[in-house]
């Protein structure tokens, strides 16, 4: 045979890297153009439950993988990809055996996958094999127009006046504030109300752990373009150009404090010399905001569960 198929070696490092640039070669890096980009399958974390790799005999190549980690108690993930020129030879179906053999051994009530909107034979591939379409998260891109500052940033957060909102940002609540990381998760907390969840647990949402959260906000860039719309004190939404996201508590929503907030964070990326963004998000509001801020849609990442048990 012309390829061996093996679980992960600590000699593999990096391959699935490799692999993943040689299907989505448009996921480059630009340094001025912060971005998230969908269904790369890249998304394991360090304790995954199984890993594979698949190896070409002759060159020792690295050409495909598969992971398997779960997200909570019986529910499972997995990324699965193969380099373009080796696809339709079966490998793919070979890792999604030993995936879907190791979940069952698991105990796995369901698997989630993950694929591009504009990937139709992966698509097909995986619908085949009992994968149900739960959501469809959009990816959205901005591309700036114009060079240069932008002056419309103050304007826009002086409108939050005659909502008899304040904003600031981290770094200032980081000097200010004793407890703004409790008052900020306690805020993402609440706006997790009414987020789509591709894989919902019947028991109700799953908090994300403090300390995750506390993760993100440390390894958050440019804190002070992490902008924080407070109302008498209390923390009422966020927003940033460079992670997390944009968030709004329930009470406050259908205000416009998204849209004015979002666009404002626009206007300070120009003034810092970004060249635009590339983001995400799964929710009919949100989408509606970007829509509305000029930002064009470009793929989808489709989330498709199968049944186990």
């Amino acid at each position: 045979m012309p390829y061996v198929l093996r679980s992960w070696a600590d000699g593999d490092a990096g391959s699935d890297r490799e692999i993943s640039r040689a299907i989505y070669p448009e996921y480059r890096k630009e340094p001025d153009h912060p971005a998230w980009f969908p269904a790369t399958q890249l998304g394991a974390p360090d304790e995954y439950s199984s890993r594979y790799v698949v190896v070409e005999n002759r060159k020792g190549q690295r050409v495909a993988y598969a992971t398997l980690w779960e997200l909570r108690s019986r529910r499972y993930r997995f990324d699965l990809a193969v380099r373009p020129e080796c696809q339709g030879q079966g490998l793919a179906s070979q890792l999604l055996s030993r995936v879907m053999s190791d979940a069952w051994t698991f105990g796995a009530t369901g698997l989630q996958a993950r694929v591009r909107d504009d990937k139709t034979t992966a698509l097909e591939f995986i619908q085949r094999r009992g994968f149900v379409e739960s959501q469809r998260m959009g990816a959205y891109r901005l591309d700036f127009i114009q060079d240069g500052a932008c002056d419309f940033q103050n304007a826009l957060f002086l409108q939050f006046r005659d909502l008899g909102i304040e904003v600031t940002n981290l770094a200032d609540v980081r000097k200010q504030d004793a407890h703004h990381l409790e008052r900020l998760y306690e805020l993402y907390s609440a706006a997790g109300e009414g987020w789509p969840d591709p894989d919902p647990d019947p028991a109700g949402p799953v908090p994300v752990p403090l300390e995750r959260f506390r993760g993100w906000l440390s390894d958050l860039r440019l804190p002070e373009a992490f902008f924080i719309a407070k109302h008498q004190q209390r923390y009422v939404a966020f927003t940033s150009f460079f992670g997390i996201g944009t968030a709004v508590h329930p009470e406050y929503r259908r205000k416009g404090i998204a849209t004015l907030l979002k666009a404002g964070s626009a206007g300070d990326a120009q003034r810092r010399g970004l060249r635009g963004q590339t983001t995400s998000t799964a929710s009919p509001a949100m989408q509606r905001v970007l829509t509305k801020l000029g930002y064009r849609r470009i793929w989808s990442e489709i989330r498709l569960i199968r049944a186990m048990g």
